[in-house]
């Protein structure tokens, strides 16, 4: 008589059938969802109110631009750590071009035609950083970690040599920064919200359709290799640390427009945030990869999590311990999600 196999032990299991890498890459949007049931239903008469959601999507602009543009350095395989310096740099200069006596005048309404040079002034600081940090390590072989380290001491020191106090900007260019789209009232989002948009789709699309993009993501995927196929490393390296330069100084400028002061330490906080979101994004969607859809879902995840923490009333300590494990959590989500999915 010939056994045949029993319905009730059947030889594949439900969970053999899965795709390890597949649940891998959705665990954060999971975990997103979850977070926002949690804080949700906790807070749910403040949470779910569209003045939250207001305050949680306007909060994404500024982060990321800064992540987007450091996320094609790390496409490349580099850092960049001088991105806290562009930031403050960049406010710094948008805020002596729009009032070049450095004299926090409220009285003072610079034109459109100065507004938008302030804006290409900083992004043309921040270009200028990329360039630097680009020569040194291709050129010199320094590593980016310490090279762009260095460089970001530097910056720190040319903001506080290029002022020694907070520089008002409490003007048009603040109104202009804080404005609506007219006649778009859903979460009503400020211009910052648009530009960050306009940058990232910019950024998704040089990545995914253009031949610079191809070889950026070559490059990152096995240096030796494109160089070898006849791809000019070096040039596309500095390319990646230009466009993070001068992502970090343009979002300088446009965080002294929204506070209303450009400061030499206003880019501290978002050091760690800008890349706490990119290697969240890397493991979101993908495994290990860093990509520009990725990076904004990890800085919505941060703000989801930083606007929870404050309705629930918690200690102004718990943004950067979340912050700090969110970070180690993200870099090695991918590979222990696949090894308790493979026991």
């Amino acid at each position: 008589m010939t056994d045949t196999p029993s319905a009730a032990a059947p030889s594949d299991s439900v969970l053999s059938r899965l795709d390890p890498r597949a649940i891998a890459r959705m665990a954060p949007v999971a975990i997103l969802l979850a977070e926002i049931a949690f804080f949700g239903i906790l807070r749910f008469d403040t949470f779910f109110t569209a003045n939250n959601w207001h305050v949680i999507v306007n909060n994404t602009a500024l982060l990321g631009i800064v992540a987007g543009g450091l996320t094609i350095a790390l496409i490349v395989g580099d850092f960049d750590l001088s991105i806290a310096g562009a930031i403050g740099l960049g406010g710094i200069i948008a805020a002596e071009v729009i009032d070049p006596g450095s004299i926090a005048d409220p009285l003072t309404q610079p034109g459109n035609m100065t507004i938008l040079l302030a804006m290409l002034a900083a992004v043309g600081v921040g270009i200028l950083i990329g360039l630097f940090n680009g020569a040194i390590v291709t050129g010199f072989g320094i590593h980016a970690f310490v090279a762009t380290l260095g460089s970001g001491a530097v910056l720190a020191g040319l903001a506080l040599w290029r002022t020694d106090r907070n520089i008002s900007l409490r003007n048009r260019f603040q109104e202009l920064a804080n404005s609506e789209w007219p006649g778009f009232h859903f979460l009503h989002p400020r211009m910052m919200v648009w530009i960050m948009v306009g940058v990232l789709v910019v950024l998704a699309l040089m990545m995914a359709r253009t031949v610079a993009g191809r070889r950026l993501d070559a490059i990152g995927g096995n240096m030796t290799a494109a160089r070898l196929s006849g791809i000019r490393v070096s040039r596309y390296r500095i390319l990646a640390f230009v466009i993070s330069g001068g992502c970090a100084a343009g979002a300088g400028a446009l965080l002294a427009a929204r506070t209303g002061v450009a400061a030499t330490n206003a880019g501290n906080p978002f050091l760690l945030e800008a890349y706490t979101a990119a290697f969240l994004g890397a493991v979101t969607l993908r495994n290990g990869e860093f990509h520009i859809l990725g990076t904004f879902i990890g800085v919505l995840f941060l703000k989801v999590t930083f606007s929870g923490i404050a309705l629930m009333g918690w200690p102004s300590f718990w943004p950067d311990i979340v912050t700090g494990g969110i970070l180690i959590l993200a870099v090695s989500a991918s590979g222990l999600v696949t090894k308790l999915l493979r026991r």
